[in-house]
C-alpha cells in the first residue's frame, strides 16, 4: 500500500456522516451507529467494522455523527435515535457519566447497547464494549518515545483531549507511568478540547516556559497537529519529538513529512466488526463476550510500507 493510495477523499463519508437519519426500516434486524463526533477518519473505519458483521448477518445499519466531540451534541441525537426504536445501538459515548441516563432509558425500552472506543463509568448496562486496550497503548507510546529520545533526558508533556474522555484518560495514564519509569522528567497532562489551536496554544506555552522540552506526547490527532505546528513555528523541528495517536490521513502525511516521529496505531476496523458481531448476537440469543480489547501497533516514517501495519492505517474507505 503506497501513502498516496492512503490519501482518499473523506468527502462521501462526511455526507453520509451529516445526514439526519430516516426512520429505520423494520423488516430485518436495526443497528444504529452513533460515533463520538462526524468526519473523523478513526469513526469511519469503526462504522466499515461494524457494517461488515451487519452485512454478514443481513441486518442494516443508520449511521449519524454530532458535529463535535460533546455530550451536548450527541445526546439529542441518541435520544432520536432512541425514539426510532431501533433493536440495536453501538456507540462511542462523548462522556463517561453524561451518556448513561439516556442510554438507561434506550436498555429499558428494549435496546441492545454496545459501547465502542469509549465507555461509561458504569458499563453494566451494556451488553458489550469493545475498545482499544488504551493504558497499555499509552506505555507502548512511552517507549517508543523513550527510545527515540536515547540519552537525550529532559521534560515531557502530554497534551490531552479532554477530561472524562475514557479512552484518552487511559492513553495519559499508561504514558505518564511509562516515561516516568524511562528516567524523564513529566510535566503532566493539559486539555486541548480536541482543539487543533487551543493545542498549538498549549505546546507553544510549553516551549516557552520548559527550555529542556525533548518530547511531546499527544493523545489525539487533532492534538498532534496543534502540536506540530507549534514546534514548527518555534523553530524545534527535530529538537523536540512528537508521539502521536492515530494513523487518520493527515497523521500519515505528518509521518511521511517526518513532523512526528511515531504515530501509535489502533485498530477501530477491528473494533467496529467487534461491536457489530456483539450486537448481532445479542439481539440472537447467541452468547456474547463483555469486554473485548484490540490491540495497537507503532508506525514510524519507515515502516509505513509493512504489510503489518499498512493494514491498520485507515481513511474513510473500507478495506476491500
Amino acid at each position: 500500500m503506497t501513502f498516496t493510495k492512503l490519501m482518499i477523499s473523506a468527502a462521501a463519508l462526511v455526507v453520509a456522516a451529516g445526514l439526519s437519519a430516516p426512520t429505520l426500516a423494520q423488516d430485518k434486524l436495526n443497528i444504529a451507529f452513533i460515533p463520538g463526533v462526524g468526519g473523523d477518519a478513526y469513526y469511519g473505519s469503526v462504522q466499515c467494522g461494524i457494517e461488515k458483521a451487519a452485512a454478514e448477518a443481513g441486518a442494516t445499519v443508520q449511521t449519524q455523527a454530532p458535529s463535535s466531540f460533546d455530550p451536548a451534541t450527541q445526546i439529542p441525537i441518541l435520544e432520536t435515535m432512541i425514539a426510532q426504536n431501533p433493536d440495536a445501538i453501538v456507540i462511542a459515548p462523548t462522556d463517561s457519566q453524561a451518556l448513561f441516563a439516556p442510554l438507561k432509558r434506550a436498555v429499558d425500552q428494549g435496546i441492545k447497547v454496545v459501547l465502542v472506543d469509549t465507555t461509561l463509568a458504569d458499563p453494566s448496562i451494556a451488553v458489550s464494549e469493545v475498545s482499544s486496550d488504551n493504558v497499555e497503548a499509552g506505555r507502548v507510546a512511552a517507549q517508543k518515545l523513550a527510545e527515540i529520545l536515547g540519552d537525550k533526558k529532559g521534560s515531557v508533556l502530554t497534551v490531552n483531549l479532554s477530561a472524562g474522555v475514557s479512552t484518552t484518560d487511559d492513553r495519559e495514564k499508561g504514558f505518564a507511568e511509562g516515561i516516568q519509569a524511562a528516567g524523564f522528567k513529566y510535566l503532566g497532562q493539559e486539555f486541548s478540547d480536541n482543539s487543533v489551536q487551543k493545542a498549538d496554544q498549549i505546546v507553544s506555552a510549553a516551549l516557552l516556559a520548559n527550555p529542556d522540552l525533548v518530547g511531546v506526547f499527544s493523545t489525539a490527532a487533532f492534538n498532534t497537529e496543534g502540536a506540530v505546528a507549534a514546534i514548527r513555528a518555534a523553530g524545534k523541528s527535530g529538537d523536540v519529538q512528537v508521539v502521536g495517536f492515530n494513523a487518520n490521513p493527515p497523521g500519515i502525511e505528518q509521518l511521511a513529512r517526518k513532523q512526528v516521529a511515531a504515530q501509535v496505531v489502533l485498530k477501530p476496523y477491528d473494533e467496529g466488526y467487534e461491536a457489530g458481531k456483539q450486537a448481532i448476537a445479542a439481539l440472537k440469543g447467541e452468547p456474547i463476550t463483555a469486554k473485548i480489547l484490540t490491540g495497537a501497533t507503532v508506525a514510524t516514517p519507515d515502516n509505513l510500507e509493512d504489510a503489518d501495519v499498512a493494514k491498520y492505517v485507515y481513511s474513510f474507505t473500507c478495506p476491500k
